[in-house]
Order: C-alpha cells, then sequence, then structure tokens
C-alpha cells in the first residue's frame, strides 16, 4: 500500500503553518468522497486486465481517491499559507519604509546593507546611493569618535549601545541624530549584523540651544550696558543681537556673516591678534579670556570694545559657541591715552621718554626713506654725573639733568627730536642730514654747549658729555638697532676720551665692509648676467590642474653653491641694486613665459615677488611695462607679491599704483598673510586678486591645536573680500586634503611640485598634465 499519507513525507512548510494532524487530514479526505469518482474508470480497467482482484480493486480506488483529496487540500492550504506570507511581508515592508524613523542594517565592515525610506529621507539622498557605503561617510569628522566609541563598546559587549552625533545631509547642512545600535545573527548567511535606528533629535537639541540663550539673557540682564553676539567655530558664522546695530549703526541687513568678515570691520593693528586670541580660546575655553579692539563704524569712525568670553560646550564637551559680551569703552580708552600721553614723557626734564622716543622716530625713519635721506642717532652720557649725584645728593642731580635737556634743546633743531632714556642717558634723532659731517658737527655743538659747569645751589658743577653716532641707513634700518649701535659706540669714545664723539664700532665697520664687497659682487653678477629663476607651480586645490608659478630668485656660485636671497637681498636693498635686479628679473620672466608659449604650453601665469622699495620706486610700472612689450606679451602674463607692509607703506601711492596695475589687468598678491601686520581692515579698499598664507602657518598645521582654527579663519576672511587663496608650503597628503576640504583655492609647495629651471618645467608640465588626464 502507497505510503504517501505518512507525515514524514508532508511538507515542512506545511507542518510549520497548520497543526492538523495526518488523521485529521484523512478524516478531511474520506468525508469528502461522496462527491467525486474520477479515479474510478482508471480501477476498472486494470480490474478489466486482470491485473486486481474485485476487493483489490475497490481498495485502491478508496485510496487514491482519499490520497488525491489529501494532495489537493494541502496544496489550498499551501496557497493560502503563501497569500498570508505575502501579506505579512508586505505588511513589514510597509512598517520598515514608512517608520518615522531611519532604520539600517551594517555588515561587519559597517557598510550599509539595508535602508529605509526615512534613513534617506534623513540624509537627503537616493537609497541606492546610502546602500554599500560606509556609515561614517555620512558623519561629521568631529562626530567619527563618538561614533567609534559607540561601535566598539557594541561589538566587545553585544549590548545594545545609544549615542548622539550629527549626520552631513546632501545640500551640506547636518542634523542631530540618536543613534541606537544592537547585534543579531543573519539565519541564512550566519553572519553578524548590526542594525542601528536613527531618531532625529535636530529639535530637541535646537530647544537646547533656546534654554542655553534664556540663560544668556538672564545673566546679560544682570550686568548693565552690555550687548552680546556669537561666534560658532564649527561653521564660522557669527550672530549679532539688535543692539550690536545700533552700537556700530550697520543695518541689519549690512552685519557680517562670517567672522571674517567680522574681522575686515577691524582696525589694522588689532585683526590679526584678535583673530588668533578668538582661536586660541577654542582649544583652552577653561582659560578666562577678554579682548580689546577698535572697530569701524558705518560712519567710518572707530569705536573701542571690550569683549569678554564665554564657551557654550555640546554633551561632549566640545565648543559649540562662543557668547561675546561686549561694551563699548572709547570714553574709557580716550582717558586712557591721554594719561598715556602724559606718562610718555618723562616727568622730570618733560623730554619724550623711552616708548614716545621709538614711535616719533619710527615715523622719521619712514620718511626718510620715502625721500632717500640720511639720519642720525646721538647717544649721550654725562660723564661724572653719578659721582655728582652721590656727592650732593638727588635733588641736585635732578636739577642738573634737567638743566642738560634745556641746554639739548637750545642746541638742537625743532625738527629734531631730543629725548631721555632714563638715569644720565639722552637721545637725539637728527632729520635732514646730508652726510657724517653734518651729523659730527652736530655732535661737536652739543659737546660744546654742555661742557660749561652748570651753576645749581651755588656751586659750579662741570658735567662733560661723551656721545657715539649712529647713522641711517648705514648703521641700521629701524630705531632699536640705531641706539645700541649708537649706544656702542659712545662707550667707545667714554674709554678712549671722555667728552668726545665717535662713530659706530670698528666690529660694525667691519660688517659693513662686508656689506660693502657684497654689493661689488652683486653689480658683477648683473653685468655678468650670473642671476637664474626657478619656477615652482601653483595647482587648483581640487582639479589639480596647474594655475600658474612662482618666480624664484637664485644665484648660483662658481663653486656650485648658491648665496641665499635672504644674505643678498638686503644688501640689494639698500644699496639700490633692487631696482636693477628687479628689471632683469621682468625680463627673464617675460622671456620664460614666451618660450613656454613657443615650446606649445598653454598661457602660464609667472608670480613675482616685489620689495615695498622696488614697489614704490618712481620707475617700477616702466621696469614692468618695457619687459613685457620686449618680449611681446600682455602684462597680465605677470603677477606680484607683495607685503601687507610693502602696501601700507605709502596708502595714497598704493592705492595709485594697484588702479593702474589693475587696468594692464596684472594680478596682485597679499604674500605671507597671517605672520605680521597685514592692514586687515583696509585690505578690503585695495584691488587685490589673491592672498597668499604663509608658510610657517601652514607648516605647523598638523602640530599646533588651533591652526586649522587660525587657517580656516584667514580662509574665510579672504573669501569674504572676495580674494582667491593660496597655501604656500603644502608638503602632505593631509595638508592638501585640509586645504581642499574648506575651499582654499590654490596650493603650492615641495609635495606638488619643486622649484624647476624653465626648460625643465616643459617636461614637467606635460607629465602633469597627461596624468591629470
Amino acid at each position: 500500500m502507497p505510503q504517501s499519507n505518512d507525515p514524514r513525507h508532508t511538507p515542512a512548510a506545511f507542518q510549520a503553518g497548520r497543526s492538523y494532524s495526518w488523521h485529521d487530514l484523512r478524516r478531511r479526505a474520506e468525508a469528502r468522497l461522496g462527491a467525486t469518482e474520477i479515479l474510478e474508470p482508471i480501477a476498472s480497467l486494470a480490474v478489466g486486465a486482470g491485473s486486481l482482484t474485485p476487493n483489490t480493486h475497490e481498495l485502491l480506488v478508496h485510496e487514491l481517491q482519499v490520497h488525491q483529496l489529501e494532495l489537493e487540500m494541502q496544496n489550498d492550504e499551501l496557497r493560502q499559507i503563501q497569500e498570508e506570507l505575502e501579506i505579512s511581508r508586505a505588511r513589514y515592508f510597509d512598517l520598515f519604509d514608512l517608520a518615522p524613523m531611519g532604520y539600517l542594517t551594517l555588515d561587519e565592515a559597517g557598510l550599509v546593507e539595508e535602508a529605509n525610506l526615512a534613513a534617506a529621507t534623513l540624509l537627503g539622498i537616493p537609497r541606492a546611493e546610502l546602500v554599500g557605503r560606509p556609515l561614517t561617510r555620512f558623519i561629521l569628522p568631529e562626530d567619527q569618535d563618538a561614533y567609534y566609541s559607540c561601535r566598539n563598546r557594541l561589538w566587545s559587549t553585544g549590548e545594545r549601545q545609544v549615542g548622539e552625533l550629527r549626520l552631513r545631509c546632501d545640500d551640506g547642512q547636518s542634523v542631530w541624530i540618536r543613534l541606537e545600535t544592537s547585534l543579531s545573527r543573519d539565519a541564512r548567511s550566519a553572519h553578524t549584523i548590526w542594525r542601528a535606528t536613527l531618531s532625529d533629535i535636530t529639535e530637541r537639541k535646537r530647544s537646547e540651544r533656546d534654554l542655553l540663550d534664556t540663560l544668556r539673557l538672564r545673566l546679560m540682564g544682570e550686568i548693565a550696558e552690555l550687548t552680546f553676539w556669537e561666534w560658532s567655530p564649527n561653521t564660522d558664522e557669527v550672530h549679532f543681537p539688535p543692539e550690536w546695530h545700533g552700537q556700530t549703526g550697520y543695518d541689519p541687513a549690512e552685519a557680517p556673516k562670517r567672522l571674517g568678515e567680522w574681522a575686515a570691520l577691524l582696525h589694522p593693528e588689532d585683526g590679526e591678534p584678535i583673530l588668533f586670541q578668538l582661536t586660541g580660546f577654542v582649544d583652552a575655553p577653561e582659560t578666562p579670556c577678554e579682548i580689546q579692539y577698535r572697530l569701524r563704524r558705518k560712519d567710518g569712525l572707530y569705536r573701542w570694545f571690550v569683549a569678554r568670553l564665554k564657551a557654550i560646550q555640546d554633551a561632549r564637551g566640545q565648543v559649540e559657541r562662543v557668547l561675546l559680551v561686549q561694551q563699548d569703552v572709547t570714553a574709557r580708552k580716550q582717558a586712557e591715552d591721554r594719561a598715556i600721553e602724559v606718562a610718555q614723557h618723562d616727568p622730570l626734564t618733560g623730554l619724550p621718554g623711552r616708548a614716545l622716543l621709538e614711535h616719533v622716530a619710527n615715523h622719521m625713519l619712514a620718511s626718510a626713506r620715502r625721500a632717500g635721506r640720511q639720519l642720525a642717532v646721538l647717544f649721550f652720557d654725562l660723564d661724572r654725573f653719578k659721582a655728582i649725584n652721590d656727592a650732593y645728593g638727588h635733588p641736585v642731580g635732578d636739577r642738573l639733568l634737567r638743566a642738560v635737556a634745556q641746554r639739548l634743546l637750545d642746541t638742537f633743531r625743532a625738527e629734531d627730536l631730543v629725548a631721555r632714556l632714563g638715569g644720565d642717558e639722552f637721545v637725539v634723532v637728527l632729520s635732514h642730514i646730508r652726510d657724517a659731517d653734518d651729523a659730527a658737527r652736530a655732535a661737536r655743538n652739543a659737546i660744546v654747549a654742555l661742557t660749561p659747569a652748570y651753576a645749581i645751589e651755588g656751586l659750579e658743577l662741570p658735567c662733560v658729555a661723551s656721545l657715539g653716532i649712529s647713522l641711517f641707513p648705514q648703521d641700521g634700518d629701524n630705531i632699536d638697532c640705531l641706539i645700541q649701535r649708537a649706544d656702542l659706540a659712545m662707550y667707545h669714545a667714554k674709554q678712549f676720551s671722555p667728552g668726545h664723539y665717535q662713530f659706530v664700532t670698528e666690529a660694525l665697520n667691519r660688517k659693513v665692509c662686508d656689506e660693502t664687497r657684497l654689493e661689488a659682487r652683486l653689480r658683477e653678477g648683473l653685468s655678468g648676467n650670473e642671476f637664474r629663476l626657478v619656477y615652482q607651480p601653483v595647482l587648483d586645490t581640487r582639479s589639480g590642474a596647474v594655475t600658474g608659478v612662482e618666480a624664484l630668485l637664485r644665484w648660483p656660485q662658481p663653486d656650485r653653491s648658491d648665496v641665499a636671497p635672504q644674505n643678498f637681498l638686503p644688501v640689494a636693498e639698500f644699496s639700490g641694486l633692487i631696482h636693477e635686479l628687479g628689471r632683469w628679473v621682468f625680463q627673464e620672466a617675460c622671456r620664460q613665459h614666451l618660450a613656454w608659449r613657443n615650446s606649445g604650453l598653454p598661457p602660464i601665469r609667472i608670480a613675482v615677488n616685489v620689495s615695498a622699495r622696488q614697489f614704490h620706486h618712481q620707475g617700477f610700472l616702466g621696469q614692468l611695462t618695457a619687459a613685457s612689450e620686449a618680449a611681446g606679451i600682455d602684462p597680465g602674463a605677470l603677477s606680484l607679491e607683495l607685503s601687507g607692509a610693502a602696501l601700507m607703506q605709502d596708502k595714497e601711492g598704493s592705492q595709485r599704483l594697484l588702479g593702474e596695475l589693475k587696468q594692464l589687468r596684472v594680478g596682485v598678491a597679499l604674500d605671507d598673510f597671517g605672520m605680521g601686520c597685514s592692514a586687515i581692515g583696509e585690505l578690503e579698499q585695495l584691488p587685490l586678486e589673491r592672498l597668499e598664507i604663509n608658510r610657517a602657518l601652514v607648516q605647523r598645521l598638523g602640530s599646533t591645536d588651533s591652526m586649522p582654527a587660525v587657517l580656516k579663519t584667514i580662509i574665510g576672511f579672504g573669501h569674504a573680500l572676495k580674494l582667491d587663496i593660496t597655501a604656500v608650503g603644502v608638503e602632505a597628503e593631509s595638508d592638501l586634503e585640509f586645504f581642499r576640504a574648506h575651499r582654499c583655492n590654490q596650493v603650492q609647495g615641495f609635495f606638488l611640485g619643486v622649484p624647476m629651471s624653465g626648460e625643465r618645467f616643459v617636461g614637467w608640465y606635460r607629465e602633469h598634465a597627461a596624468r591629470m588626464h
């Protein structure tokens, strides 16, 4: 008898889907038998053939009929189960897709295997672009540590983990999410998979921020006559309240949106120091910080402000915002300035003190430098003053000092500067001298004037002076150097014979001789065509295409060494040879540009470094245009790199020159930005094209915690002024990635291309272009 009714042969899906026994199934099949006889004809044929007995025939028909009905009933059950499974599966996918929160399934490597519609919508991308990518691709860099910490705890403990972090959406915005993760085992592959639930908590975070704002406003209410504004270091955005507009005169639509735009309103002397203080505070928010700055109002006037900084941190202790509680202290600063002006004068003699001496003397030096004049510094020391002061007391000594000061004032001209450093030391700065003889004559007159005895309280007090003389520009280019050398010369005069004067010492003279010999070699080098230009590529940060080159000056020697530019350029500056050297650089750069064009290269702009003295020389523009005309190229094939000090040395002259260069299509870049005073508040008035970040700042990118924020601020500032930004000194892939991520326009460095000769550059360019394609 067939054993097909054995439950061991029943499909597993059927056994699992229904609880009926084999006996129940047979009973139900037999109950249905009375309605069908479909197997009877087949059995009758078998009996007619003589292969079955009538009894066997009857039993066989019965069993076959029962078996057929059992199969039909089983098929009906299986179809019903399949329909129910399809309905259940559709309901599951509907719930999975239409759930209000995001669901992800990830493999062991963290790659997304499944994602529901809510997860894709949260990130603003199609689901197909989400599947197969690592989840870290969408997590903000600053929140990666929180993600990996949650993941490591999950895999080490196997227990459900919860964390909060931000995801970067396709439109560049970010959302806060609550991440819940758990592990499970895939029954089909036996692999461990982990599931993640993403809940949007952006509104909750915004509510927390509003709560902090309420606290801030309560604190502000406790402090009279203060206003506040906020800076978000992560986005560089700034937010100002209505009170700020009242203080500054700017309409809300005119208010800065980024920190760089705000920095552009600062006084030129305040911009860089304030930016460094702000970024430094982000690195050490627990340290109390107060900043002082001058901000230009809409009416063009500057107001003094003091701001105290308060860090607002997120749950992980990271600085999310910086609150600046600001007070207008202009009146107080004006009173302090008046007090400082009084304090800058020596209270005993009424002469300028050291601080005022340096301030005024620097202006005198700048004037002499622009006019090409000499200037002398005389350093006086009273030879017998200490003995007189010890013998007759301080009152007599003080009267003697006042008498000496008066004689000096009577001896020198009104345009000369007479100051007291302290004790019995006086300094006189002589302007408008023709040569060293003028300084010597003034020194002799002073000695003669100071030599007669001083009648004080019935005493006749002899007090002669020894003095040293330093000359500008021969002995130094700044007041500190000139005073130091004049002091040294005075010491030698006193040792030689009190009451006399002496110019700088022999040691200093030897240095001058060395510089004179170097000057002679410079002249020989220029006449012998010994100088060379090498070219370092400048690349577009995103595409890697060559946007130009920087021309760098080299002076090779017969022994195959080079004289370093920092050694010969200062000599070229003060000797005036910088103008002839600059003319040669323009000519050679134009010649090379034409040679590259003739070699089949596209137009490649060449950047040339220009010193302040070159830039403000009356023949500067003529040199540039003559060189381009001689080569038959457009002047716009060149661009210039200038320091902020050069541009600020003569503001009106700089404006005029920059305007003329713009008409010639010659671009101008601000060189080495970030290390010195770059007159931030006034740069927006200059028609610049590009800003170069100082090499030293770029090379500190990986070693200083605050440097990324500093560089981002500089980039933001440059973009606020609509300038292209070039990072100089990029020496690693990580540096390149940083500047690419923060929208720096161009990069330059040995990592990307070393300085090379013009001939070698042709081959390098073609190889680089081939790699790009």
